[in-house]
């Protein structure tokens, strides 16, 4: 679905002082639609939708489902110019596990990472991998892999008796919410029909989620994510 305004201005902040544009997103779409048709295979989505510049609206119900799906053939119709942001929710039933990292400090963000990082590989057993992803805005995203699939509700159950025993919560919270200037390693995501931002999305930003290697981690910048 060609912008039919791409000229139109639908974002605009520091990141983008100039602002971004109808066929700038449009553009980021088309070029990324493998990456993203890969992550959201099979999963129920959420999609962010700017109505005007700097506001947006949240949809998660297709015009014929109670859900959103995407797909090879709906993909351009569902991605239209406006559409900022694609979050992905859980399975009842999941093989992966989220801990949000939250802080209002970036720096404090950025350490908070590394450390849960760090001892989710080392330590937990029901992890076979992890990668830590960006979120296009304040904080990070410690994505797992679990060795099976488990109820969703089970696994923040297991996340957080975990990190309740781990030294983690000596610098850190465990809570639904954050504390001021703590970080708070959130597993609110960890529910059937928890959303989260996809990989390679923007965020409401218009700040990609990415991938961030553990070694980069200190020195990487938001603006990084810049399209």
């Amino acid at each position: 679905m060609y912008p039919q305004n791409p000229e139109t201005i639908i974002l605009q902040n520091k990141y983008y002082p100039k602002g971004l544009k109808e066929i700038d997103i449009y553009n980021y779409y088309q070029k990324n639609k493998s990456r993203i048709l890969q992550q959201t295979m099979g999963r129920d989505l959420m999609l962010w939708i700017m109505i005007e510049i700097n506001k947006s609206i949240v949809q998660r119900k297709g015009q014929e489902t109670n859900f959103i799906r995407l797909n090879m053939h709906n993909y351009d119709q569902v991605m239209h110019p406006r559409v900022i942001s694609v979050h992905t929710a859980m399975k009842r039933s999941d093989d992966i596990g989220i801990i949000d990292i939250d802080c209002d400090d970036w720096d404090e963000a950025k350490q908070a990472t590394v450390d849960t990082y760090s001892y989710i590989i080392q330590k937990f057993p029901i992890v076979n991998s992890a990668e830590i992803r960006y979120t296009g805005k304040t904080g990070f995203h410690i994505f797992c892999k679990l060795n099976r699939s488990v109820n969703a509700d089970t696994t923040r159950f297991l996340f957080k008796k975990f990190l309740d025993e781990s030294p983690l919560v000596k610098k850190y919270t465990v809570e639904q919410k954050r504390s001021l200037g703590i970080a708070n390693l959130d597993l609110a995501p960890n529910k059937f029909r928890g959303n989260f931002i996809t990989l390679h999305s923007l965020s409401v930003w218009g700040l990609k989620c990415m991938s961030v290697d553990h070694s980069d981690v200190y020195k990487f910048d938001p603006y990084h994510a810049r399209i």
